[in-house]
């Protein structure tokens, strides 16, 4: 699932709703050079709620920017997030590796809602435990993603002039991205530290767990970025594209102060409550999906959460989620597994735009051990 250190000239492609994001990183991962950063607007309906609606239209979109940047026959790692991956955490028999992918095979159809036949299946050993009478049993993270949606993104990309090395899913990626290593041996006295983590991009949002650096609740949600400014644009029938600088601007209510030089009171007003209902909706669906993870048997208290995707630009979006929730809420840095930048974009730019970043910069990160 998870890709290695890459090598001079494979890029990371985070394909969103409205703009795809594409990397370019070389050196290990105690040292990862930048060598380029391209994030292009994408027509509306092209891509809908995280799958390829429109595959020829698409590769059309794809196709230009490989050509204009002299990209044809270049290597990519992908991302997926939709409603058609399902991942999820199955306790089971501790056996050989042979043994036990055999096992997930005729056992994995209990686990998930299509059938087995129509799916790309991969599996991960996370961890071993012991029960009271000295059975030894094993957690493996299983990802089921449907066969028809995979192999429409992989012919559009590939259609394009790319080649395809790897799809990782999104959740495993962000984990890579934001959550720091744990120490080989805890601090004495230290309990589990239960993190959430959520990228809101402008596609859909990818909701994670993890305890311990260990990816335990994945879940995906219909709600994008883009969502904040059509709501706007609608309500105030003004352009998108107004919208959007208006979401950056002014926001919602919140420690960062809207940007009063240039928008009347009764704007601010009319914006930040306009945009404080669309940022409940997301609220309750992460107090939904905490609920539900919290319910499980052995699962820990999140204490906190961290945002990313596009949705992390909305001003005091963090803010927000934090009263909301009751918990800290910080935005997403991947920036810090960059030693260098030798992209043709400054550093100030790409500081503003890290949060969006954290997909694909967790695709060009190792998998944990």
């Amino acid at each position: 699932m998870a890709v290695g250190l890459f090598q001079t000239g494979q890029y990371a492609l985070d394909i969103g709703g409205s703009s795809v994001v594409a990397l370019s990183v070389t050196g290990k991962a105690d040292h990862l050079k930048l060598r380029a950063c391209h994030e292009w607007a994408i027509p509306a309906g092209l891509v809908v709620d995280g799958e390829i609606a429109e595959p020829d239209l698409f590769t059309r979109e794809l196709r230009t920017w490989v050509n204009r940047n002299k990209l044809r026959g270049r290597g990519v790692h992908l991302a997926v997030s939709n409603q058609k991956v399902i991942v999820r955490n199955i306790d089971m028999p501790d056996l050989p590796e042979a043994e036990l992918l055999s096992a997930i095979q005729l056992q994995a159809q209990e686990y998930i809602p299509i059938p087995v036949d129509e799916v790309v299946l991969d599996s991960q050993i996370l961890g071993r435990r012991f029960e009271a009478d000295g059975t030894a049993r094993q957690e493996v993270l299983l990802v089921a993603a449907q066969r028809t949606m995979i192999m429409n993104m992989l012919n559009a990309v590939r259609h394009a002039g790319l080649k395809v090395l790897g799809i990782d899913v999104s959740s495993l990626a962000l984990l890579r991205a934001l959550i720091p290593d744990e120490p080989f041996l805890p601090q004495p006295g230290e309990g589990s530290v239960c993190r959430g983590l959520v990228d809101v991009s402008s596609s859909v949002s990818t909701l994670a767990v993890v305890v311990d650096g260990m990816l335990k609740f994945t879940r995906v949600i219909n709600f994008s970025s883009d969502r904040f400014a059509r709501s706007l644009a609608e309500s105030r029938k003004i352009p998108q594209e107004d919208a959007s600088v208006l979401v950056e601007r002014v926001g919602l209510p919140g420690p960062l102060p809207a940007d009063i030089e240039f928008y009347r009171d009764e704007v601010v007003e009319e914006t930040q409550s306009g945009l404080t209902q669309v940022a409940s909706e997301l609220a309750e669906e992460i107090v939904r999906s905490f609920d539900y993870f919290q319910a499980q048997e052995r699962s820990a208290a999140v204490s906190q959460l961290i945002l990313s995707g596009r949705g992390a630009l909305v001003r005091n979006l963090d803010a927000y989620l934090a009263e909301r929730l009751a918990m800290p809420v910080a935005v997403a840095n991947p920036l810090v597994h960059i030693a260098e930048n030798a992209s043709s974009v400054p550093d100030a730019a790409l500081v503003a735009m890290a949060p969006s970043l954290s997909v694909a910069l967790g695709l060009v990160l190792p998998e944990r051990n």
